[in-house]
């Protein structure tokens, strides 16, 4: 039933980005009425979303939803850290247009354009029987880590000296760049299409995160050192910035009907900063738990989660050398275990082997970092502060 037959709805919705917007399309495919709310709920997803393409759930593939949602992929990124190492899985940048069609809220989901706060959360259940936090990690509470990042978008001909011939740069940790104080980033270039490339210089861990102008100043040093035309940096095709919480928020409301879902419900990787494809992943259990009146399932196990809290507490402390040792070490695990480290969802016990597999592989002094990255009280500091640039909005969902 829903409000206008004097019932409540099935469940309310709150954002419709990418978590938002699959959650409310599945549920209504499902049977369910939906009340779904967001300040602007045909906004363009700008963020770039990316997943492996073996991560894309069946019932988005192209025969299943009508829809091609990958607009390009790339096989075997490049791994630097400093040594090179092809990861031989084919990497998929998302159509956020092609995503959105392929998630159709239809007649079963009742759309309002509002705004709601975490205090007007509990008011909704007087409109619906569950209601589902879908508005992102962030926001103005947030104090946690921060994965940040600068990008920039060039045509290929223009960004081909960046990338040295290789087709696309997962983590490149080369310190090809003019400053030392930033703390440890490293330079992430994907092909958005055949004639695109993002290159964005990333901070994986923050507390506090780097200020974009000085990711900024070190992506320019970093390209121009590389051979890229300064006249192509004066001039990108685009720019992008991103800042993504790597905790979710505390619980909003003591409330078993209000639960939270996508980096709201910590579906992001606390250690990557990836959440499109756990989240995608999710969204079947989440939509039977909302149909039968289970509670949404957990993201992962508590051990896994507690796993990628030792690992974020590391990258937060870590100084650059050690942290350049570490993903060495992950460049040097097999194709197996790099998949289970980097898919938000494996199992604790598949977490475990790939982090073991990586301590083992570090040398001494870098194990000694890692003892005393994770023993220290506090996180690195930032490095120095550069001019203030615009505010980046939040991108929870970003690959």
């Amino acid at each position: 039933m829903d409000t206008t037959g004097g019932g409540l709805y099935d469940v309310a919705v709150v954002g419709l980005g990418p978590a938002g917007r699959a959650l409310a399309s599945r549920c209504a495919a499902s049977g369910l009425t939906g009340l779904a709310i967001d300040p602007r709920p045909d906004a363009p997803w700008r963020q770039t979303l990316t997943l492996w393409a073996d991560q894309l759930p069946p019932w988005l593939a192209r025969d299943a939803c009508g829809v091609d949602v990958l607009a390009h992929t790339v096989r075997g990124p490049v791994h630097y850290s400093p040594g090179r190492t092809v990861l031989d899985r084919v990497y998929g940048i998302v159509d956020n247009s092609a995503l959105r069609e392929a998630l159709p809220l239809g007649a079963g989901v009742t759309v309002e354009t509002a705004a709601v706060d975490d205090s007007r959360l509990p008011d909704l259940l007087h409109r619906a029987h569950r209601v589902v936090d879908c508005r992102g990690a962030g926001g103005p509470g947030h104090r946690g880590p921060l994965q940040t990042a600068y990008g920039i978008v060039l045509s290929a001909a223009d960004a081909a000296p960046a990338l040295g011939g290789d087709p696309a740069l997962f983590m490149d940790w080369r310190t090809d760049h003019d400053d030392d104080e930033a703390g440890p980033t490293f330079l992430y270039a994907i092909p958005l299409d055949a004639d695109r490339v993002l290159l964005e210089e990333t901070c994986l861990a923050g507390q506090p995160a780097p200020d974009p102008a000085v990711l900024e100043a070190r992506l320019r040093s970093r390209l121009l050192r590389r051979g890229v035309a300064g006249s192509a940096l004066a001039a990108p095709l685009a720019v992008e910035r991103v800042r993504i919480p790597l905790t979710p928020r505390p619980p909003v409301a003591d409330d078993p009907r209000i639960e939270a879902f996508g980096t709201a419900g910590g579906h992001g990787h606390a250690a990557t900063g990836y959440s499109i494809a756990a989240m995608l992943e999710a969204v079947p259990a989440a939509v039977y738990a909302l149909v039968s009146g289970f509670p949404i399932p957990e993201p992962r196990s508590p051990a896994s989660t507690a796993l990628h809290g030792v690992g974020l507490r590391a990258l937060l402390r870590a100084d650059d050398r050690t942290l350049r040792q570490l993903f060495g070490a992950f460049g040097r695990l097999d194709g197996r275990r790099q998949r289970w480290f980097l898919d938000g969802a494996s199992p604790s016990y598949q977490v475990a082997r790939a982090m073991w597999g990586m301590w083992v592989s570090m040398p001494a002094r870098g194990k000694a970092g890692m003892v005393a990255a994770v023993l220290r009280p506090e996180p690195r500091p930032a490095g120095p502060a550069g001019p203030a640039g615009p505010a980046a909005p939040d991108l929870p969902e970003a690959g």
